[in-house]
């Protein structure tokens, strides 16, 4: 937040009088155009918003954790600002659980437990979902036998 209000206040102190930027215009029609200056304060806005969102960034960060040979615990974090993926928690975690019996070469997995809440963070609230699973030992079967 403070790195969003520093490029504005540079952004805003660069628009005025300055001999940093050119005082030239850019016309875009006969009736509208733009200074310089105006320019770059969208830019930056643009880019500032764009750097706080990061849509190209996952919804949600997940970690696992071995607990021992069969158990592992899954915490998953959603990021700041996203236009949803309110709902997909537990499908993400069933999809870690998957992966992580599929690297044990295990046919199956079990969730021991599983939580999803909300922290009220300063200035935006976080989802989270946390969990342990337990993998089955024994071999993948591949076709049909």
């Amino acid at each position: 937040m403070k790195r969003t209000l520093a490029a504005v206040s540079i952004a805003v102190a660069l628009s005025g009088c300055n001999p940093i930027i050119p005082t030239g215009t850019i016309h875009v029609t006969e009736s509208l155009s733009y200074t310089y200056a105006q320019v770059l304060v969208a830019a930056v806005v643009i880019g500032t918003a764009y750097y706080i969102v990061d849509p190209l960034a996952p919804n949600w960060k997940i970690e696992a954790t071995r607990l021992d040979d069969t158990r592992f615990r899954i915490a998953m974090r959603k990021k700041s600002v996203t236009t949803g993926g309110d709902g997909e928690s537990v499908e993400l975690f069933h999809r870690q659980a998957e992966q992580l019996a599929a690297e044990a070469h295990s046919p199956d997995y079990t969730i021991l437990s599983l939580t999803e809440g909300i922290d009220s963070d300063f200035p935006i609230a976080h989802r989270w979902a946390r969990g342990v699973v337990e993998i089955h030992p024994g071999p993948v079967r591949v076709g049909m036998q």
